[in-house]
């Protein structure tokens, strides 16, 4: 469930209705295992040798590779309950 969060975004509770357990399991779940790829780098495809644990190490990388990296930085609205209003912390 956790990559499946992180590929897709889809909220905690979507999640929960999908693996049927609640969005507090969801949340420890997503916790728990979230760290273990970034604690064991990413790979590159084809360089079995290579892996990159830092946004440092993949500026290198790409640097090295003559690649050209592409952030996307499109806004996504996010809809929050007024201040005041139940569901606000």
């Amino acid at each position: 469930m956790t990559l499946v969060h992180l590929r897709t975004g889809l909220t905690h509770e979507a999640l929960g209705v999908l693996y049927e357990v609640g969005s507090s399991t969801i949340g420890r779940a997503i916790r728990e295992v979230r760290p273990l790829p970034a604690d064991r780098g990413f790979a590159v495809p084809d360089r079995p040798g290579i892996r990159l644990r830092t946004l440092e190490d993949v500026f290198a990388h790409a640097a090295a590779e003559d690649v050209t990296l592409r952030i996307d930085g499109m806004e996504t609205q996010v809809h929050r309950p007024r201040a005041g209003r139940p569901g606000r912390s």
